[in-house]
């Protein structure tokens, strides 16, 4: 679905007519040109190669009401995932497959603050789960040459990491169906409870409104620990019995859960990393919850992982599970106690 902003230029309109015309969203005189005739070649071969059907819409509206265009597509053609790009993008070259800038690419150029609100309004309202795409490119210069029918493929690393919750069980299900494409290498990385976190009840407190942009949104829903453990235990294990001879599946315990992740995504083993926003957090990411967030619409990994101050080398995809019942979702700020006994009526994790 190729978003374009209804501005009061007549130009615009003309532009859909002509894509309605010839069945195409992207219109060679538009300024992206190149980069939007790629963009069909690679879904015309995909659509060729993969046995997917695929149909190209253009949405033209105005900023404040594109995401009901994104919800409603996605409710017409009962879609299982939207996919949105993050409003700030890396500036990399994709047919050398390196940055342009010669350096490692980590001045990204931000979109714009309309183009946000549309995210956060699609992951707040879509009637499907959303994923949102950190795009710095995908690795080397050879694998950019490689075809597309998976000979002579240079193997793409995709790391999912899995603290566990609704969220990162989606993670979970999107990398089972990487791990089947013969040139991607899935690996599964589980972080458990540290020592340090495991004798602690987290509470999580309402943070004050104004911190809107600067906290993170957890749901509001009492989680039962005991449930939520054995739902990710299960994902786990349907998992590994589907794909172990495909994926690595490795654990980790950190004493230091930002370091790790970054870690991760500091090193050159992966292309891709996806993770899950945590909005129903374990432990561990809701120990993170009093990081004063850069994005918070990603969660407190995503957010590590996207910010452009930490030097991390893949694309990120953030993964939000569809919140079947709409529960409301509350910004908070972060309270560790030693006792599991919570006294004051907020909600244990």
């Amino acid at each position: 679905m190729h978003l374009m902003e209804l501005t009061e230029r007549s130009s615009s309109i003309i532009m859909v007519r002509r894509a309605q015309k010839n069945g195409f969203p992207f219109v060679n005189r538009y300024r992206h040109d190149e980069c939007h005739s790629s963009v069909i070649r690679g879904f015309q071969a995909y659509r060729q190669l993969g046995r997917v059907a695929v149909r190209p819409i253009t949405a033209v509206s105005p900023l404040p009401t594109m995401h009901e265009d994104i919800c409603l597509m996605a409710e017409t053609k009962r879609v299982t995932m939207i996919i949105l790009p993050f409003h700030r993008r890396w500036n990399v070259d994709y047919g050398h497959g390196h940055h342009q800038d010669g350096g490692d690419g980590n001045v990204p150029e931000n979109v714009g603050h309309g183009w946000r609100l549309v995210n956060q309004r699609v992951l707040k309202n879509a009637p499907c789960s959303v994923a949102v795409l950190v795009d710095r490119g995908l690795g080397s210069i050879e694998s950019q040459s490689s075809s597309l029918d998976g000979s002579n493929v240079v193997e793409r690393g995709v790391c999912v990491i899995f603290f566990g919750g609704p969220d990162d069980r989606e993670a979970l299900e999107l990398g089972g169906r990487m791990a089947e494409h013969p040139a991607v290498k899935v690996t599964i990385m589980r972080f458990l409870v540290g020592e340090k976190l495991r004798s602690n009840t987290i509470t999580l407190h309402p943070a004050p409104s104004k911190c809107k942009e600067k906290n993170y949104a957890f749901l509001t829903t009492n989680v039962d620990p005991e449930k939520e453990k054995e739902l990710d235990e299960g994902a786990l294990e349907d998992f590994m019995s589907k794909w172990k001879d495909m994926v690595e599946y490795k654990e980790k315990e950190p004493n230091n859960t930002i370091e790790e992740i970054l870690s991760i995504g500091q090193s050159q083993d992966f292309d891709l990393i996806v993770v899950g926003r945590g909005r129903s957090p374990s432990v561990e990411v809701a120990a993170l919850a009093e990081r004063q967030a850069e994005h918070p619409e990603l969660g407190p990994v995503g957010d590590v992982l996207a910010s452009s101050n930490n030097h991390v080398i893949p694309s990120v995809l953030v993964v939000q599970q569809h919140n079947k019942a709409h529960v409301e979702e509350i910004t908070v700020s972060k309270i560790v106690k030693e006792s599991s006994l919570s006294t004051d009526g907020d909600a244990n994790v």
